[in-house]
């Protein structure tokens, strides 16, 4: 007991300084607690010792109260609400990265599991540097509620890959057998955990409320916490998949607020006997001779996220600014991965730089992460001038589309058309799935059968590819069919066929189609890119799926420069009918519906002489990256500038037609109406 005391006297008082170092240092405080466990490690020559094997004891306590912290903030209603907004973008950032940690790893020649690792480590974001930079530099509203979404996706994410890799870890391996084994038992067990819990859990957690006793209400969750994580851990899974169930289901009881407050000051205290448990697993030797690997990692987890979350999020209507901010925002990694990594490094079936590596990444993209949220403005800025004529205008309008497909309400023939498409989808996904499982299931059947007849190991290898390929083809082409026909139906939704006539919406509703088949395909990808994994033909099926997704974008730029012209005409209509609004007394009225449909919410404002507007060009303005609105038209009496360029200057009595989604819209007139 004495050595006990004497250790947690070393790591709270070295926690306590490092961290509050940290603090006057505009830092987050886990750097603090990770140099903390650097100091009272055991490879730094300091006389200050700590018992590596006691704190690591110790530091379970930190996993479990974490993870019951994470899932008393998640909720399958909070989960339904951010689905909308940020499911796609959270699923592919997941993915991603994921596959881009993974083919980095794959280059440096690094083992299967290793990457596997990797991958994993540096698909997930840390919510506490998110936090912390947020509460420095506040974003807009939308830009915070789509990235704390993203943050609960990852949140799902890695329970599912925490559980995954403890089975991995215990020998499971990576065969498709093997994983399907593993998700099957771990989906028996959340249904078995969650149901018999909901009928227990949050009736107790109510019961403990009625004492009106915080040391009661403290140790019954505490107890709910503990219990399950211990039946999770005797179940062969980590402690984190109980801790967070215990969280989740303690959050149903209504009492959030309350047992957050109780639990917050004790989990931030193990939390920190967490970290500085890791930092005392850390030789700064070995640290040092992987800097170079930590500092490429680094790189890919800034730049993939930068990339993989914008496009992402444009795609998913969220517009250049919230997604290019989004993706700067998540350049870092955070708790799961320590907790990643330490179920590989403990079970050794990883190499011993990865913990380290993964440390020394946490301390560099926690460094940058608050330095790019305080550029993001100026970056989006600049990404947004630098994309062509077309994709602005297609950002600008994808984010309308969106925000009118969630308001829209399906026609009964509508719904029951698209739950049939999904369905076709989901089995066309699953047979695919199934059948490179299978090869993979019986490649060392197939290759004897083979090589029995006079080929050698590396041509039979081939022949079974081309075979699943050519297997595969069929249904990829019934799979893309069916996600241009879901496609079809959503588009509908929010920009209706014409009965007769023109059908002056093609464009849009085209341009919209290619966009949600681009979705429905990326979606699809990653169980399949999963099954290819377990036959080792990874880098195969990533250039299959370049070239699909290489033909798609180029489907897309020719939807997008179809649907620029549309736009260019559609705001010389326009334009003239607001000029014979303001000439003439008896102007026909203009209905931006009828006349451009599928270009969002249509407004005009006219510049008045205190407007900030006045006497400035577009492109000072910047209107488009700072708002997301995009002007159509600017009217005068004299002439009508149709889709004007950065270089048009405004002037009092112009009139400025505006269109995008009806907030964009909102908060362009909202910036042009401000006194200089």
């Amino acid at each position: 007991m004495e050595h006990l005391v004497f250790d947690l006297a070393l790591v709270f008082g070295v926690a306590a300084l490092t961290s509050v170092a940290f603090r006057k240092l505009g830092q987050p405080s886990i750097l603090g607690y990770l140099l903390a466990g650097l100091v009272v490690g055991p490879y730094i020559p300091i006389p200050i010792f700590a018992d590596t094997q006691r704190i690591a004891a110790l530091s379970e306590l930190g996993v479990i109260l974490v993870m019951f912290g994470v899932g008393l903030e998640f909720s399958l209603r909070k989960l339904l609400r951010v689905l909308p907004l940020a499911g796609f973008t959270g699923a592919v950032q997941v993915a991603g990265l994921g596959l881009l940690g993974f083919g980095f790893a794959q280059a440096l020649g690094m083992s299967q599991l290793d990457g596997l690792f990797l991958g994993s480590c540096i698909a997930i974001s840390s919510t506490m540097v998110v936090a912390k930079a947020f509460d420095e530099h506040p974003p807009d509203g939308r830009v915070r509620e789509l990235v704390l979404g993203v943050l609960v996706v990852q949140d799902l994410a890695a329970i599912v890959l925490v559980a995954v890799l403890t089975g991995v870890a215990a020998g499971a391996g990576l065969s498709p057998e093997s994983l399907g084994q593993t998700l099957g038992n771990l989906a028996v067990l959340l249904v078995l955990m969650v149901v018999a819990g909901l009928m227990v859990v949050p009736r107790f957690v109510r019961l403990l409320a009625r004492f009106n006793n915080t040391e009661v209400l403290l140790v019954g969750v505490t107890a709910i916490c503990f219990c399950l994580a211990s039946l999770a851990e005797h179940l062969g899974y980590s402690v984190a998949l109980g801790a967070f169930l215990a969280g989740t289901l303690v959050a149903e009881a209504g009492k959030t607020h309350d047992i957050e407050e109780l639990v917050h000051p004790v989990r931030d205290l193990f939390a920190a006997v967490f970290f500085v448990s890791i930092g005392m697993t850390v030789d700064p030797v070995v640290a040092l001779d992987h800097l170079g690997l930590a500092v490429g990692v680094s790189l890919v987890v800034i730049a993939g996220q930068f990339l993989v979350v914008s496009v992402a999020g444009i795609l998913s209507g969220n517009g250049v600014l919230r997604s290019v901010t989004a993706g700067l925002a998540l350049g870092q990694i955070g708790e799961f991965a320590f907790i990643i990594a330490g179920i590989g490094s403990a079970a050794g079936i990883v190499g011993d730089f990865l913990q380290p590596v993964v440390v020394t990444v946490a301390v560099i993209t926690a460094f940058t992460s608050p330095q790019l949220i305080r550029l993001s403005q100026r970056i989006a800025s600049r990404v947004e001038h630098s994309l062509p004529r077309p994709v602005q205008t297609f950002a600008s309008l994808c984010e309308s589309w969106f925000a009118a497909l969630r308001r829209a309400s399906p026609t009964p023939t509508n719904r029951s058309h698209l739950r049939n498409s999904t369905l076709v989808l989901t089995i066309d996904t699953a047979a695919i799935a199934l059948l490179w499982a299978l090869l993979s299931r019986w490649r060392g059947e197939l290759l004897d059968v083979l090589q029995g007849w006079g080929l050698d190991a590396s041509p039979a290898m081939a022949v079974i590819i081309i075979g699943g390929v050519l297997l595969t083809l069929p249904i990829f082409v019934v799979l893309l069919r069916s996600a241009r026909r879901a496609g079809q139906l959503l588009s509908e939704r929010v920009i209706p066929r014409a009965g007769e006539g023109v059908d002056l919406g093609h464009a849009p509703r085209r341009a919209f189609v290619v966009t949600l088949q681009i979705m429905v395909v990326t979606i699809a990808s990653t169980p399949i890119m999963v099954t290819m994994a377990s036959l080792e033909i990874l880098r195969i099926s990533l250039v299959g799926l370049v070239v699909v997704a290489g033909l798609l974008v180029v489907y897309l730029w020719r939807s997008a420069n179809e649907l620029q012209g549309h736009v260019r005409a559609g705001a010389t209509a326009l334009g003239d009918l607001l000029k014979k609004q303001m000439t003439e007394e008896q102007a026909p009225e203009v209905t931006p519906g009828k006349l451009l449909p599928g270009l969002g919410s249509i407004r005009s404002l006219v510049i008045e002489e205190h407007s900030r507007a006045n006497g400035r060009t577009l492109g000072e303005l910047d209107l488009r990256a700072i708002t997301g609105a995009t002007v159509l038209a600017v009217v005068r009496a004299q002439s009508t500038h149709a889709m004007p360029n950065a270089q048009d200057r405004l002037e009092v009595g112009d009139t400025v037609a505006l269109t995008g989604s009806q907030q964009a819209v909102e908060a362009a007139i909202e910036f042009l109406s401000r006194s200089a």
